[in-house]
């Protein structure tokens, strides 16, 4: 998993009401509000991971990296033994390259699947499954050059990137390798489908006008009459770059999205929301953002974009549109039925069907005792787009991630009289100190030129689970010395924070929770200087005009937002493809015990239906990935999953 990711908003396919969330809420398995306050997640929350094992540091490697160490020269004689072995199915010899506690990570390439094993006997039994009937050739070095990474001054290892050609892939491999008493050996290794050999990206359109009618219309008339062989439901930006590259495949694609428009996942959010991170890593595939981009999007600017990007791509799209049913025969055969436009109803009978509405389900928020009395305004945060109209009143928020301290700055900025209530710990960290170490590789040179995307990219999701881990933890420990005077600040104002979930930082918990943490875009600052006031605990009870907090404490307030977050995805497969869809699906999110991410972008439990959630650089990354895995199914050639 990546060392840190993003916050950012993505589709919600269902945005029920105030009641609705309460009737679900009291009906399905959220308790009410009474019991004292809960600690953060624990260690193992949706995270099931068996392997972890310490870094591969100098002392334990008992070797020191010379200075002078050729970089080109041991990636070459690593990558001829890697030709050597791979190219005649020898697993006992591939495993060989391995230390002891090594990792093998495959995405599509050997395996037909998103498939991770860790350590030298598990990587010997799937070598010894695999290889000799998939056989790896053609290999030649990618750009950046081999080079020795030391990130930190016990920690040194030689990273390499090759591209290689199997029966039916071209694919790159991104090898990270240590240095130990037996000479240069394999430490981590991840293998990535890049094309299908058979079927390259098709070439774009002549785009000569030869028809009676103008572009516009005929575009509006082709989209209408679109038949689809994938039908993606959701137009976020998963939604997009998958839809984006099945075109690219030449797969036939439709879009099936809510909204009024492509981009009101954006649009409709608070009105003064700009993403989090530096766009730099958020480019979308075939048409990254213009030169004078602002380096924080704002986010009716990022919705703006995403109008571009499927007028420019003329990806087909049926926007205020809803699945009303949807069944699958024997085969997995689709039938869906879409109430189109809410005027018409279509049916459609694709071979695959991708949810990409988010890995948000549906907003929670607590039921607490006396709340149909009290005289004040409730909202969840998905609905809450402005404090403009509480100026001179009291707001409380509840619930101290993204959005929690998003809406409590909106209030500060506007000098209202603004709480934030915290129930447990708050993973916290600047921008000027997170940005270089999470995302520094898609950063502009000083001329503004960008590096490559995809190369960037290639290294960027290469590092397994377990590496990963140990790796962001102790990035972890950095950032928390770095940011030692910030969070000082914080606590004297009475916030409480920690290192997150297994003192990885942003990591696990983006991996997990997605959610639990902030990069300071400006409310800790105000937190700090007084604006934002801070109380622990949570709603306990209301009365006519007053909040109780726990222990009795006796509030007023004019607002209350709940930033307390959503439930799984599965709500929303639910809600969108019916319960004997869903049923079927395995849990999505969260990481399995190799540390592959649950479900997505994989085999979902159900035939023919994908999962594609995450945020802006993993849905460029996997909506690649699935798309060239669907075009092999379509194509006959899809290599069988592996499943032992």
């Amino acid at each position: 998993m990546p060392s840190i990711t993003t916050s950012t908003p993505v589709a919600v396919t269902a945005a029920p009401s105030i009641a609705d969330l309460k009737a679900k809420l009291v009906n399905g398995k959220t308790e009410v509000e009474v019991d004292a306050p809960k600690p953060p997640v624990a260690d193992n929350f949706m995270y099931d991971f068996q392997y972890n094992h310490s870094l591969p540091t100098l002392d334990v490697l008992g070797v020191q990296v010379p200075e002078d160490t050729d970089a080109a020269k041991e990636a070459q004689l690593l990558a001829d033994r890697l030709s050597e072995v791979l190219g005649k199915g020898d697993a006992k010899g591939f495993a060989g390259l391995f230390i002891d506690y090594g990792v093998w990570r495959d995405k599509l390439t050997f395996t037909g699947d998103y498939r991770t094993f860790n350590f030298a006997e598990n990587i010997l039994k799937a070598a010894t499954d695999v290889l000799p009937t998939v056989h790896a050739t053609n290999f030649k070095f990618l750009t950046p050059a081999p080079k020795i990474n030391r990130p930190y001054p016990d920690l040194a290892y030689l990273q390499f990137i090759l591209s290689f050609d199997t029966e039916i892939t071209n694919s790159h491999a991104v090898a990270n390798a240590v240095l130990t008493t037996e000479g240069w050996k394999l430490w981590t290794f991840h293998t990535v489908v890049e094309e299908l050999l058979q079927f390259p990206e098709v070439p774009p359109l002549d785009g000569h006008m030869t028809g009676s009618i103008s572009y516009e219309k005929q575009r509006e008339l082709d989209d209408d009459a679109t038949v689809p062989e994938v039908v993606i439901v959701g137009g976020g930006q998963n939604g997009l770059m998958t839809a984006a590259h099945l075109k690219a495949l030449g797969v036939k694609s439709l879009i099936i999205e809510r909204g009024n428009k492509i981009g009101d996942i954006w649009r409709k959010r608070y009105e003064y929301l700009s993403l989090h991170f530096p766009h730099w890593a958020d480019n979308f595939p075939f048409f990254p953002y213009p030169a004078q981009w602002p380096t924080y999007t704002p986010a009716q600017k990022m919705g703006i974009f995403m109008e571009w990007y499927v007028s420019a791509l003329e990806l087909p799209v049926w926007t205020r549109s809803t699945v009303e049913s949807a069944s699958q025969d024997a085969t997995g055969a689709w039938t869906i039925t879409i109430n189109k436009g809410g005027n018409e109803t279509r049916t459609l009978t694709p071979k695959h069907v991708i949810m990409a509405t988010s890995l948000c389900g549906v907003p929670t928020m607590p039921v607490v005792p006396g709340q149909a009395e009290w005289n004040g305004v409730i909202r969840h945060s998905t609905e809450h787009d402005s404090s403009r109209n509480f100026v001179g009143k009291k707001v409380l928020v509840v619930g101290t991630s993204s959005s929690g301290f998003d809406t409590a700055f909106d209030c500060a900025r506007r000098d209202i009289d603004v709480t934030l209530l915290q129930r447990s710990p708050t993973y916290i960290m600047s921008l000027t100190h997170s940005v270089p170490r999470a995302i520094g590789g898609y950063a502009p040179d000083a001329k503004g030129n960008r590096p490559n995307t995809e190369e960037q990219d290639r290294l960027f999701f290469s590092m397994p689970t377990g590496p990963g881990e140990e790796l962001s933890k102790r990035n972890a420990k950095v950032l928390e010395e770095l940011d030692a005077e910030l969070l000082a600040g914080l606590h004297a104002k009475g916030l409480k924070t920690y290192r997150g979930q297994r003192g990885a930082g942003n990591s696990v918990l983006g991996a997990t929770r997605n959610g639990g943490f902030y990069f300071e875009a400006g409310a800790c600052e105000q937190i700090i200087n007084g604006k934002i006031k801070v109380e622990q605990g949570f709603v306990e009870s209301f009365t006519k005009d007053k909040v109780i907090l726990s222990g009795g404490r006796e509030r007023e307030f004019d607002l209350i937002v709940f930033a307390t977050g959503f439930s799984n995805t599965i709500d929303s497969v639910r809600a969108t493809l019916g319960s004997k869809i869903a049923d079927q699906v395995g849990p999505i999110w969260g990481i399995d015990e190799e540390g592959e991410i649950k479900t997505a972008y994989k085999e979902s439990g159900c035939k023919n239906l994908w999962i594609m959630v995450g945020y802006l650089p993993m849905a460029r990354f996997h909506s690649k990935r699935l798309a060239l895995r669907i075009k092999a199914l379509l194509e006959g050639i899809a290599t069988t999953p592996y499943t032992k």
